[in-house]
């Protein structure tokens, strides 16, 4: 691309070579020139100085270099180029006017890029080319130099273009530009799907019509009509304005309108970048967040009734403080467990056997002593805190003074589903511990279990001492979620 530019800058530049020597050759009678005001024609015959009249004429800047390189003459572009009269230019070395190495002629016949110094002190681009040639019998160098700096901004214009092009294409965001009378200049492609269409050239009310998300930012919209909300998005910078989009479409979403001042070189306002953001996944998050807290705040606050109702009724029923001590912290221990097992779950819901074989793991479930048998049923996570209290009461008579508390004791754990698998019947009966006598004792454990079953698991609890051991039975609901058509993992049948 760069040797194809050069080639066609050269080329007027070959012509004009080629017309000079033309004229010192006696083949040109006249030529045209542009001039300030319009198309001249300068006759040659018997002019006195032909060569300098065309020169004169060019709207590039010239000179004439001798055989040492020195200036002996330069027309009045290159003077206004420069910012310098000619009798300050005529004598210096050419090397002196640039910035940097100075041009050389290039066998190719092609321009060379420079700096040219100028009397303000910045330097212009120019396009420099060089012929030596034979005037008069005398040798010189006819050097022409193009200003580049309008090209060059033009250049840097289309760059800066393709570059603000190439990040709206990019930007996940909806990015647009507006003009200073609230029109859109440029649009990212997101911008242009919310818009259904290129928005450029409407004003933004027309191809993004708002509403406020919330009533708190309703007013800052409702302060200006279609038009003073162009000129406002335009002129001034928005932050933070939580915004709808007036479209079934986009129905459901919610977007942040922004915008700030889009400035020239001179610091001048020509127009503002706005851009609707999608933050519709983050309010959902936010709203999920909202109600996890209130959720957690819930919990938190029943897991405190819990414990001072248990620590209440264990002390009342407690007969020393280390008998207290012990009680307590294993209802607490139950709790705990309780908790770790939703956690693990993400408060979903775990198997029915994998509960039991949790809670009962430190009364030697799995040492033969303790026999599960049932169907596969995946609890809610609203079951597995009072169940775990009851299995642990019921554990815990056992090791103390049930069938656990023997060697040769055993503990059966069965239970079906009934009522078309919306109830759950549970049999927990003892054998080989102890015989118990008529009428058996009732402490706080037996009134902990049937408050439990019958106001946190919505259903009734029968417990009966018969002289071989104890047998419990709890009926309780269950919701159709909380029996899956698939087995889940965790409710497998025990061996």
């Amino acid at each position: 691309m760069a040797a194809k530019e050069a080639m066609q800058a050269a080329r007027p530049r070959n012509e004009a070579e080629e017309t000079v020597e033309a004229i010192h050759r006696g083949n040109v009678d006249a030529v045209v020139v542009q001039g300030p005001s319009g198309p001249q024609v300068i006759m040659l015959q018997g002019a006195d100085a032909p060569y300098h009249v065309l020169v004169e004429r060019m709207s590039d800047g010239a000179l004439t270099l001798d055989a040492e390189g020195s200036i002996v003459y330069v027309n009045s572009r290159l003077c206004a180029l420069s910012g310098l009269d000619a009798d300050q230019l005529v004598g210096r070395s050419f090397a002196s006017l640039f910035a940097g190495p100075a041009p050389q002629q290039r066998a190719d016949d092609a321009a060379s890029d420079a700096q040219l110094r100028r009397a303000d002190g910045g330097d212009l681009p120019v396009s420099v080319w060089m012929r030596q040639m034979a005037m008069g019998g005398v040798v010189a160098t006819l050097v022409t130099l193009t200003d580049m700096s309008v090209q060059r901004r033009a250049e840097e214009v289309a760059t800066a273009e393709r570059f603000a092009r190439s990040i709206l294409e990019q930007a996940t965001d909806a990015v647009v530009v507006l003009a200073l009378d609230g029109r859109i200049t440029h649009a990212s492609w997101v911008a242009e799907q919310l818009a259904e269409r290129s928005p450029v050239g409407q004003l933004f009310s027309e191809a993004f019509p708002l509403d406020a998300q919330s009533a708190s930012q309703q007013g800052t919209l409702t302060r200006f009509s279609r038009e003073s909300l162009d000129q406002a998005l335009a002129t001034k910078p928005f932050h933070g304005v939580e915004v709808a989009l007036r479209n079934p479409r986009m129905s459901g979403r919610s977007f942040l309108l922004s915008g700030g001042p889009l400035v020239n070189d001179a610091k001048d306002a020509v127009g503002s970048i706005v851009t609707l953001t999608d933050i519709t996944e983050r309010k959902r998050a936010e709203e999920q967040q909202t109600m996890l807290v209130a959720e957690l705040n819930h919990r938190v606050k029943n897991i405190l009734a819990i414990v001072q109702s248990v620590a209440g009724q264990t002390l009342r029923t407690s007969p020393s403080l280390p008998a207290f001590n012990k009680a307590f912290s294993g209802r607490i221990q139950a709790v705990s467990i309780a908790h770790d097992i939703l956690t693990q779950t993400r408060w979903i819901g775990i198997g029915f056997n994998e509960l039991l074989t949790t809670v009962l793991a430190p009364y030697g479930v799995g040492e033969g002593r303790i026999a599960i048998e049932g169907p596969p049923v995946l609890l809610e996570a609203r079951l597995v805190l009072p169940l775990s209290m009851v299995l642990h009461e019921l554990a815990t008579n056992a090791s103390k003074y049930g069938a656990l508390s023997a060697p040769l004791g055993r503990v059966a754990i069965s239970w079906i589903l009934r009522d078309d698998r919306r109830r759950l019947e549970l049999v927990w009966l003892e054998r080989g511990g102890p015989r118990i006598e008529a009428g058996g004792a009732r402490g706080f454990g037996t009134t902990l279990i049937d408050r439990v079953v019958r106001f946190d698991l919505d259903g009734e609890a029968k417990l009966e001492f018969e002289p071989e051991g104890i047998r419990c039975t709890l009926i309780f609901a269950l919701t159709a979620e909380t029996v899956p058509e698939q087995v889940p993992a965790s409710a497998v049948q025990p061996d």
